[in-house]
């Protein structure tokens, strides 16, 4: 019954935008000449320019699916992070593990359900990879948000197997400016933000920017002081403190060069929750002593110069990173491990009896140079080259009752080289041709060192992996209207293998097993643009994913050791989007993705047939929003409102398939008053305090053999103001 409800909801939704989209067609074609134009009030959507290929183009003339929101877009939704972002791409999932320096990023089916393994989608900040476990953090003083699905094996490479997200800051201007941004909301919810912008000569520009962040928490923390009793209940799990501090400076260095220096800082504090016992009638709380915390700082920059060469550009893009974490937890909470013992909770709060620490730092480089020029009106061509080196240590020490005590500490050394190039070559006004290849070698050094306690054993282990290969695409694309495109396009994508940084077998002498490289092959085909109507912008695509040796994380609750297992994949599906905005001030957006991934073979055949982890095979947004002018004094503005609904479909937790997390719809508000560069808003999120569960995981079973699953709970309903000024 539930795979016919669900059958019948794709079919409505997916019919439901066709209509909108025929329906658009067919009063374009019967009215005539000039007959929209007469229509009071049409508004005309501008034409959104992307740089998802290294150059600006029409989001049109892209020959893959992309996803393009401006910062304007990003404040009227309140997208603050990437898992806000996930529920407005369709096909785009995130997997929030309770720690933001081991969530995950899903593409179309394609993504590791583990931060222990390389990602399938590579996170970009002004065109500089991010060290993959500090990817989630909050948006910060962005422009620009562009992801890309697909294999980007030409142009980005480096892990970028399924997609990429292409973050832009803001730019460092002449004129002299500055902004404030505040908000105050429930649990404690507090943020203040700003920037000031100008000149500092006449050929330098520089432009600095702060956030501070504050949440107190929404999770219940019990404590015991004897059985049954409780000494503490507060709700402190997922407090979270923020900071971040930009700098930008352009300098125009001669009429032919250009060069930014950029530079970020950014400090989380959080006492995040490892996990609740989703089954619990009380659910969500835990049961830690003391709270887990964590603190992540990372340092971030990138220089990158342009030259005028006439014939081409040459840009020169230099980066370099470094982060630190510092996590320290309780091992058991008390609910979880009460369930699965039979034994009370307060059993198991002896403070410094099951503790893990983890002490992880990161040093990254990267260096691109690139050419970037002209064929004809219509044509580009980009050729390059590009070095990554990364520098990784990362020790957990953990003291138990139940498993083997002693620290690990795994040091991983990547060299990754790479030349790229690719083209558009246009045949007549309308067809153009895309062809673009990379070869990338990886070169990895792993050592591990473990200590067990008290007998101070050791064991040591070193690998060595290198990997060579070739990705890219091929595609065409047509305009069948000025301002509406079509294509096709064959891409691969790979992303290299190798070893977990932490061995769980160390103490019983067992070296890590290397896991293999996985590789995709992506055929997609689509239409983007504007139908002919001005007020109209529409997307959508068809996609097949055929992947080999997928790297699937899984765990054995019995003997309690994760493993890599690689497995091949497919995935295909249907993506539709459309925004509208039928008369000036009205706007509707919508939009669709259908999935279906599974696996279909590897050494592990009871996996066979199962569906890939946190690949939802209904994805849905809509969204409108009205702004109504008002003459009233000093309260001369816009009003505006706006409405959202976002839907998550059922999904596999793991690659065996040990439980479907339930699908969720939450629905959120946003009205306010602008005037200018001021605006006061009020927002409420998870308007029907819908209860739901982002992911999870088996930690055992219970004394009557069944399953016990942990899993990171959903905010609940949410109110706040804020308000935003420009100077």
């Amino acid at each position: 019954m539930r795979t016919n409800v669900s059958l019948k909801i794709r079919l409505i939704l997916t019919a439901g935008i066709c209509s909108i989209v025929t329906a658009a067609y067919g009063q374009d074609a019967s009215a005539p000449d000039g007959a929209l134009d007469q229509i009071a009030d049409v508004a005309v959507l501008d034409t959104i320019i992307v740089s998802a290929r290294k150059f600006e183009e029409p989001i049109q003339h892209v020959p893959f699916s992309i996803d393009a929101l401006s910062s304007a877009q990003l404040d009227d939704a309140g997208i603050e992070k990437i898992e806000d972002l996930s529920r407005w791409i369709p096909n785009f999932n995130f997997s929030d593990s309770g720690l933001s320096f081991a969530n995950t990023m899903n593409l179309r089916g394609i993504g590791s359900s583990s931060a222990l393994i390389a990602p399938s989608v590579n996170y970009y900040v002004d065109g500089v990879p991010v060290p993959v476990r500090v990817f989630d953090q909050r948006f910060f003083d962005v422009k620009s948000i562009e992801v890309l699905k697909g294999p980007q094996g030409t142009l980005f490479g480096l892990n970028s197997q399924a997609g990429a997200v292409v973050i832009k800051t803001e730019e460092a201007t002449a004129d002299l400016s500055a902004g404030l941004a505040t908000e105050i909301g429930s649990y404690g919810n507090r943020e203040v933000s700003g920037y000031l912008n100008g000149a500092i000569s006449e050929r330098v520009t520089a432009r600095v920017s702060g956030e501070l962040h504050g949440y107190d928490g929404d999770i219940r923390n019990f404590s015991f002081s004897a059985p049954n009793l409780v000494s503490n209940d507060d709700r402190s799990v997922r407090e979270e403190y923020f900071g971040a501090l930009s700098a930008k400076v352009s300098a125009e260095i001669s009429d032919t060069t250009d060069a930014t220096l950029s530079v970020r800082y950014n400090r989380n504090d959080t006492r995040p929750t490892t996990g609740v016992w989703i089954d619990d009638p009380n659910l969500p709380r835990n049961s830690y002593n003391p709270v887990p915390k964590s603190t992540i700082d990372t340092i971030g920059s990138s220089l990158e110069i342009q030259h005028d060469l006439d014939y081409a550009t040459l840009t020169s893009l230099t980066g370099l990173s470094y982060y630190q974490i510092d996590f320290e937890a309780d091992l058991l909470d008390g609910f979880i491990i009460s369930e699965q013992s039979g034994f009370p909770a307060s059993a198991f709060q002896t403070i410094g009896l099951n503790v893990r620490q983890m002490d992880e730092d990161n040093t990254q480089f990267s260096q691109e140079f690139r050419l970037n020029g002209d064929i004809g009106t219509d044509g580009q061509w980009v050729a390059g080259v590009s070095g990554f080196y990364s520098d990784f240590e990362s020790t957990t020490d953990i003291t138990s009752q139940f498993i083997a005590n002693g620290a690990y500490t795994g040091d991983l050394n990547k060299t990754n080289l790479a030349a790229f190039g690719e083209v558009t070559i246009p045949v007549g006004e309308k067809l153009r041709l895309i062809g673009g290849a990379r070869y990338t070698y990886e070169s990895q050094d792993f050592s591990g060192n473990y200590v067990a306690r008290p007998s101070g054993a050791v064991f040591n282990e070193e690998h060595d992996s290198s990997f060579n290969f070739v990705t890219g695409r091929a595609g065409v694309g047509y305009d069948v209207m000025p301002e509406l495109t079509v294509y096709g396009t064959i891409a691969r994508g790979e992303k290299p293998g190798g070893y977990l940084f932490f061995n769980q077998f160390a103490s019983l002498g067992i070296p890590l097993t290397e896991y293999e490289s996985s590789s995709t092959w992506t055929y997609e085909a689509g239409l983007r643009g504007q139908p002919g109507i001005e007020w109209l912008h529409l997307a959508g695509s068809v996609f097949f994913n055929d992947t080999a040796d997928e790297q699937l994380f899984t765990f054995n609750p019995i003997s309690g050791r994760f493993d890599v297992q690689n497995a091949d994949t497919e995935s295909y599906g249907v993506e539709l989007s459309v925004v509208a905005e039928p008369i000036e001030n009205l706007q509707f957006g919508a939009n669709v993705g259908l999935l279906r991934a599974e696996i279909t073979g590897g050494v592990n055949t009871t996996l066979k047939g199962n569906d890939v982890p946190y690949a939802p095979n209904l994805t849905a947004a809509l969204f409108a929003e009205y702004r109504h002018q008002i003459d009233a004094g000093i309260l001369t503005g816009d009003l505006f409102g706006r409405v959202e609904y976002t839907h998550t479909g059922s999904r596999q937790i793991d690659p065996a398939n040990n439980r479907e997390l339930k699908a969720y719809d939450l629905v959120n508000l946003r009205a306010g008053w602008q005037k200018e560069d001021l605006e006061i808003y009020g927002y409420v999120e998870n308007l029907f305090d819908k209860s739901y569960t982002t992911s999870a995981y088996l930690t055992g079973t219970n004394s009557s053999g069944q399953n016990v699953f942990a899993g990171i709970p959903g905010k609940g309903r949410a109110f706040g103001v804020g308000a935003r000024v420009k100077f």
